[in-house]
C-alpha cells in the first residue's frame, strides 16, 4: 500500500511557512509515496515540487485548494490555476474540463472555506459536478468533534475517505494520511476513483501545539524567513526568501 499526504501548502501560500524543499524532504523523511501541493489559488509551488520530486524519492500530484463561493475544493491532477470565486459546481465542472478531480476539505468545519453539508450534498446530485467530487477530508489536524461529523457524513455519500495534515508548517506534512493500493499518483487516482482508499488520522490528541507553532512562524515570515530542510534531528536552519517570489527555490 501506498501513503499520500493529500493537503499541503507552502510558502506560496500566504499563511503557511515552508519552502517547496522543505515539505518534500519532510514528505520523504516521512516515508510518503506521493504529495500533494494544495496552495491556496495558486500553482506554481506544485509545479515546483514535480519538477523537484525525483531528488527526493517522492511523486508529486500537482494541485490547488480553489476558492468557490461555497468554500474551498482541492483540485488534484491540474497543471494549471483554477479561477476562484465561482460557484463550487462551476469550478469542479472546471477542473474536469482540464482533466483533474476534487476533494472536499475540512467539511463542515469551524474552518474558514469549509464547505457545508448541505453543499457537498448539491455537488453530488448534479452529473456533471459528481463525476469530478471523488473524495471527502474525514481526518486532519483539526478538532476531533469535526473530523468526527465528517466521518460519519461520509458514510451516506460515494466518495472516497482520505486523511491528510492541512499542513502549514514543515512538522506537520504527513501528520495524518491516506493509503492507496499501489505505489504511484496513477494508482492513486485509480484508488480515489474505486473508493478504495484507507484514511488514517494523525496519531495526536488536539492541543495549540500547531496553531502555536504556526503563529511563530508566520512571525519569521514576516520578516523575510521561511523554515526549510529542518527535522527534530537536525539544527534549526532558516532561508531568507524576497516574498515577491516566495517560495522560489
Amino acid at each position: 500500500m501506498g501513503q499520500v499526504d493529500l493537503h499541503v501548502h507552502t510558502v506560496h501560500s500566504k499563511d503557511a511557512t515552508t519552502t517547496v524543499r522543505g515539505v518534500l524532504k519532510q514528505a520523504s523523511l516521512k516515508g510518503l509515496n506521493v504529495i500533494a501541493i494544495t496552495d491556496h489559488d495558486e500553482i506554481r509551488g506544485s509545479l515546483d515540487a514535480r519538477e523537484l520530486a525525483s531528488q527526493y524519492n517522492v511523486e508529486v500530484v500537482p494541485g490547488v485548494e480553489v476558492s468557490t463561493r461555497e468554500g474551498h475544493l482541492i483540485a488534484l491532477y491540474v497543471d494549471q490555476p483554477m479561477p476562484s470565486g465561482l460557484p463550487m459546481i462551476d469550478t469542479l465542472v472546471r477542473i474536469g474540463d482540464f482533466g483533474g478531480i476534487a476533494i472536499a476539505p475540512h467539511p463542515m468545519n469551524l474552518l474558514p472555506g469549509s464547505l457545508s453539508m448541505e453543499a457537498i450534498v448539491a455537488a453530488m446530485a448534479d452529473e456533471k459536478a459528481q463525476k469530478v467530487l471523488k473524495g471527502i477530508e474525514v481526518y486532519n489536524m483539526g478538532h476531533e468533534v469535526f473530523n468526527r461529523d465528517a466521518q460519519k457524513f461520509s458514510h451516506f455519500l460515494p466518495l472516497s475517505q482520505v486523511a491528510a495534515s492541512d499542513s502549514h508548517v514543515f512538522w506537520t506534512v504527513g501528520a495524518g494520511h491516506t493509503e492507496f493500493p499501489g505505489r504511484t499518483a496513477a494508482d492513486l487516482r485509480r484508488s480515489l476513483e474505486n473508493f478504495t482508499t484507507v484514511a488514517f488520522p494523525a496519531d495526536y490528541k488536539f492541543s495549540l501545539k500547531p496553531l502555536a507553532s504556526w503563529a511563530w512562524h508566520m512571525l519569521l515570515r514576516r520578516f523575510g524567513y521561511v523554515s526549510e530542510n529542518i527535522t527534530p534531528q537536525e539544527p534549526v536552519t532558516i532561508q531568507h526568501v524576497s516574498f515577491g517570489h516566495a517560495g522560489d527555490d
